[in-house]
């Protein structure tokens, strides 16, 4: 297969600090990834409650752009992090790589992603808190690759197709949470006018963990996940744009082991997010946001909440 390169090309540099004060650091990374396009199905999380914290969020990204025979190719490399000021132990990072290549006609984009995400601290576990483990520590390592397409059905409407498929790894203690996921989506994007758009999604997921196959563990969180997402963007004046969102996510538990806390149980997230985002110059914008969100299980008697209040600039170069 050859590819033939042509003059038009570039490098392309953009960074993110973004700054957050959050009521509960156990959801915090779990409820920024609630989008169509980061890791919505993040773990089940039986710890949370566990403070409050100030949050850092420095994200750097490298863009190298080709054009070809085949038409534009991007090549992008990414690396972001969480950087807790009072529990430093949520502290972590997330790396990835995109390949992004427009179809001839202009009209189609194919489009693969790698994530990964190591050593995510989940929470404390207490004595007699589980009925499978130890106490101490919980930590997740995930991987997972994304294929997209994306096609321009109307002047102003988009669709988009994805599969995505990845692994999320735990400590030893909680070896038996080990799951191989999967996952199908559809997201519709809508220039309902001009300034004006809505992204609709849905996702389909389904989980398999390894404690199926180990009953004398007692505990399976093997899940099928349905989410949705709606995004509304509308851009105020040349400078000014707001941007408002909902996410709903239901995760049905599909253990079969008798005693198992997660058999037939359910998880609900509810979650509402507003942002404002200022363009101060060509390069610099700065933002400010709230989100709150409700995580409820079914075998526990009160619902986790979240509130995080968001300050950010973005730069590109």
């Amino acid at each position: 297969m050859k590819m033939d390169v042509e003059s038009e090309s570039g490098w392309h540099v953009g960074g993110e600090m973004n700054a957050f004060y959050t009521d509960d650091v156990a959801l915090f990374s779990a409820s920024q990834r609630l989008s169509l396009q980061e890791d919505p199905t993040q773990p089940v999380i039986q710890t949370t409650g566990q403070g409050s914290s100030g949050v850092f969020e420095p994200v750097a990204h490298l863009t190298r752009s080709l054009q070809s025979s085949w038409g534009r190719t991007d090549l992008t490399a990414r690396a972001q992090g969480f950087v807790f000021t009072d529990q430093a132990a949520f502290s972590h990072g997330t790396y990835g790589a995109q390949l992004t290549q427009a179809l001839p006609g202009g009209e189609t984009i194919f489009r693969m992603r790698y994530h990964y995400g190591p050593h995510l601290f989940l929470g404390n576990h207490g004595p007699g808190e589980l009925r499978s483990s130890d106490r101490g520590g919980e930590y997740v390592t995930t991987h997972f690759g994304t294929a997209e397409l994306e096609r321009k059905l109307l002047e102003n409407v988009t669709i988009r197709g994805l599969a995505r498929y990845g692994d999320r790894s735990y400590n030893e203690s909680f070896a038996h949470r080990n799951t191989r996921f999967w996952t199908l989506g559809t997201h519709i994007m809508w220039e309902i006018k001009p300034g004006i758009g809505l992204v609709v999604g849905y996702h389909y997921e389904r989980g398999l963990a390894d404690g199926r196959h180990n009953p004398q563990i007692g505990e399976d969180i093997s899940y099928v996940t349905h989410y949705v997402e709606a995004e509304l963007e509308a851009r105020v004046t040349d400078k000014l744009t707001l941007l408002g969102g909902f996410d709903l996510e239901q995760t049905n538990y599909t253990s079969g082991l008798p005693g198992d806390d997660f058999l037939g149980a359910r998880e609900k997230i509810y979650q509402g997010e507003v942002l404002a985002r200022y363009q101060l110059t060509e390069a610099l914008a700065l933002s400010i946001g709230y989100l709150h969100g409700r995580w409820k299980l079914s075998y526990e008697e009160e619902a986790a909440r979240i509130n995080t209040v968001t300050f950010g600039s973005l730069l590109r170069f």
